[in-house]
């Protein structure tokens, strides 16, 4: 055997130098990879939708208005169904129905686009919401509001005036599998703004009304067994007889939810800073809050949008889609699969498909 100044065997230096050359190029391929980005399985499609029609999840489907007709997509862009709803008309997308509304006139459609309900209130429609089994319409001029529950075929089980005379009512929503509301309401003409939180068994009861002081509530999640309310300054979790869990206040003052994945517990909920969701593309910071876990992210780039799907965060910058599992320490990064630089994010589809804006362009991107 041949051996070296230093009495090594030469065969075991060039094996550990050959060795040591395929990490590096195994390293390097991994570098380029992030950076340079395959699209790893992931595929985009195009949509003929642009992003000022309204362009909305519905489900694992893609709803969008066009000012006169609401069409209803697949998320390989087929149509599937469209209804002409007449200029100028609103939507909301329930579990398995939608609601629309042009002043004074409501319909609602299931999920095959046929309509179940056609027909007028008395007064100009502010909003609605459809529910899993009522949808609940908010009506009138000013301060005279009223808070009509119908069942998905039209027939009327509930109204609420006076609970609501010199009030401006925020939002509302089902909870507990679609059989009690809630409503958020503002009082504009006090000496100070306050927020009210109302629940209702549907065509039973009152069951609360509960203060929220001064600062906004903006979103409402039910999950598990408990409404989670968060305002400007703090989530606070209630039961539905309006009984607040002190224990569980939390503070997000600076930080603004984006997005929410409900379970059979404490939901997950996803905040960015404030200052950072109003300027487009600026998301740099994340914060999930689920139950006593509070956990702050730092992401690779500047980001359009943030979701969660499947116990990932999902994050999308100008070029790339980042992911990470909730407990990991790390981002990967994998190049998406569109045509131009990608200007926002627009929500996730139930089958895990993210549609993002390119512009005025709308993309369908299935995600890993």
């Amino acid at each position: 055997m041949n051996y070296d100044m230093n009495h090594k065997p030469i065969k075991w230096k060039r094996v550990a130098l050959l060795a040591a050359v395929v990490v590096l190029i195994v390293l390097i391929a991994y570098i380029l990879g992030l950076l340079t980005g395959g699209s790893g399985n992931m595929t985009g499609k195009k949509l003929r939708c642009v992003v000022s029609q309204d362009v909305t999840v519905f489900g694992d489907r893609i709803l969008y208005y066009d000012n006169q007709t609401l069409f209803c997509l697949s998320t390989a862009g087929n149509e599937l169904w469209s209804v002409s709803v007449g200029e100028g008309a609103s939507f909301h997308a329930g579990p398995r129905h939608v609601v629309v509304w042009v002043n004074d006139q409501v319909q609602l459609l299931d999920r095959n686009g046929r309509s179940t309900y056609n027909d007028r209130m008395t007064d100009r429609i502010q909003f609605a919401r459809a529910g899993e089994k009522y949808v609940a319409i908010v009506s009138g001029e000013g301060m005279n509001t009223v808070l009509t529950v119908k069942d998905l075929q039209g027939a009327h089980v509930d109204d609420w005036q006076s609970t609501y005379s010199q009030l401006l009512i925020l939002d509302c929503g089902f909870f507990g599998n679609g059989e009690y509301l809630w409503t958020t309401a503002l009082d504009v003409y006090g000496a100070v703004p306050e927020t009210t939180l109302n629940t209702y068994q549907v065509g039973k009861m009152d069951i609360a009304a509960v203060s929220l002081g001064e600062p906004i509530t903006y979103s409402v999640v039910y999950s598990g067994d408990k409404l989670n309310v968060i305002n400007t300054r703090q989530l606070r979790l209630y039961d539905f007889r309006g009984t607040q869990s002190a224990q569980d206040t939390v503070l997000v003052y600076g930080w603004e939810l984006i997005d929410h994945v409900t379970t059979n517990g404490y939901p997950y909920l996803l905040f960015a800073t404030v200052l950072q969701t109003d300027q487009a593309g600026a998301i740099t910071e994340l914060r999930l809050l689920h139950g006593s876990t509070d956990t702050r992210y730092s992401l690779p780039d500047t980001c359009v949008g943030a979701g969660i799907r499947n116990k990932k965060l999902y994050a999308f910058s100008s070029d790339s889609l980042y992911r990470a599992d909730m407990n990991a320490q790390r981002f990967t990064a994998l190049r998406l699969p569109v045509d131009n630089a990608v200007t926002g994010y627009l929500g996730m589809t139930s089958d895990g498909t993210a549609l993002l804006a390119c512009g005025s362009e709308v993309w369908a991107v299935t995600i890993p």
